[in-house]
């Protein structure tokens, strides 16, 4: 606990608010546009901060080769690299996901930025994971990570949320994906690198 606060309910509005909404929003764009050539599934988990439980278990009631790719959303109320119009995918290089998702926004105005360093392990530590396992092409898109002042801390409020850049990168998710949606793209799993 923070003694030098009064507010003690984490309401994690950037942490995973911010990605709730997001998929909310995609659903209901999605729905309403109907133009569709593959299933889309939205999905929110719980327990990814106990293990990835919800995800975990998700996973094991569908067939993964009936799974074209996973896009998983966390934290992008807040930029916390100082770019607008700007996120990164994790795990950007067990796949070509990350390149559809360029071609797909290419002279959008919307940036891929490079994905912190491996070694904070964010790839592993969302609900992408879960599916990347069993083979999937799964990436989690962020705009700020465990550096946040806020991240996991009572100051994780609505105030912060940048709504503006926010809804704009939902309109990003929904152009970068547009591709893997009419199923004119199918992104693959590549090679460790060693």
């Amino acid at each position: 606990m923070y003694s030098g606060s009064k507010d003690k309910i984490f309401n994690g509005a950037n942490d995973n608010a911010s990605g709730t909404t997001a998929m909310l929003t995609l659903a209901k764009y999605f729905s309403q546009k109907n133009d569709n050539a593959r299933t889309i599934i939205f999905c929110a988990f719980a327990g990814e901060e106990l293990g990835l439980m919800g995800s975990g278990v998700f996973v094991n009631h569908v067939k993964p080769e009936n799974i074209i790719a996973v896009i998983n959303i966390e934290m992008i109320g807040v930029s916390t690299f100082g770019r607008k119009k700007a996120f990164y995918i994790t795990g950007s290089d067990y796949s070509n996901f990350s390149s559809i998702f360029k071609e797909n926004l290419n002279y959008s105005g919307f940036s891929i930025i490079a994905e912190p360093p491996l070694s904070k392990q964010l790839f592993e530590r969302s609900d992408n994971y879960s599916f990347a396992i069993m083979g999937i092409p799964a990436h989690t898109i962020m705009c700020s990570d465990d550096d946040d002042n806020c991240y996991h801390r009572p100051c994780d409020e609505i105030e912060r949320i940048d709504i503006g850049n926010m809804t704009q990168i939902i309109k990003a998710i929904a152009i970068g994906s547009r591709s893997l949606i009419m199923a004119n793209d199918s992104p693959i799993n590549l090679p460790k690198k060693k």
